[in-house]
């Protein structure tokens, strides 16, 4: 593995939590994730688990979800915000997801056909002050997606 950019806790579909380094994003950059040429990720990540020098590889179809984050222990005391108050003022498709877990939260998804034709998409968290600041969503591991509202422009 190259030098280690991103923190990424991955959620696997059996409930198991890995915690570790992923670099397929080789300059680090998160908001990249969400530009207006949206990043795919591999069919594979490799994850270097924090607290062990062993490659863990990782199917796409096996996660829940990977969540981009920026530090493993977060804030124990602090009590997210997972869904907007009103219409955020942030471009993109602003959408609803329930997992099969029955998790639900709220985010922005990027404005394109990507998120239709990849196996999931990236969705910037409404929470600013969150440990998350970006989550690749499986979509195998949906059981509702909604559109809430769409804005092109600020």
């Amino acid at each position: 593995m190259k030098k280690p950019a991103l923190k990424v806790v991955a959620h696997l579909r059996g409930g198991e939590i890995l915690k570790g380094f992923t670099d397929f994003l080789p300059n680090g950059d998160v908001d990249a994730l969400l530009s207006e040429d949206p990043i795919s990720l591999p069919a594979k990540i490799t994850l270097q688990p924090a607290k062990s020098k062993k490659l863990v590889s990782l199917s796409i179809q096996s996660l829940k979800a990977l969540f981009f984050v920026k530090t493993f222990e977060g804030s124990k005391d602090y009590k997210e915000i997972k869904f907007f108050h009103a219409h955020p003022r942030i471009e993109g498709l602003w959408v609803s997801v329930k997992f099969d877990d029955n998790e639900a939260t709220e985010g922005i998804v990027h404005n394109s056909l990507h998120h239709l034709v990849e196996p999931g998409f990236f969705l910037k968290p409404p929470d600013p002050q969150s440990n998350n600041q970006v989550v690749y969503v499986v979509k195998d591991s949906l059981e509702e997606f909604r559109v809430l509202s769409v804005r092109e422009t600020y």
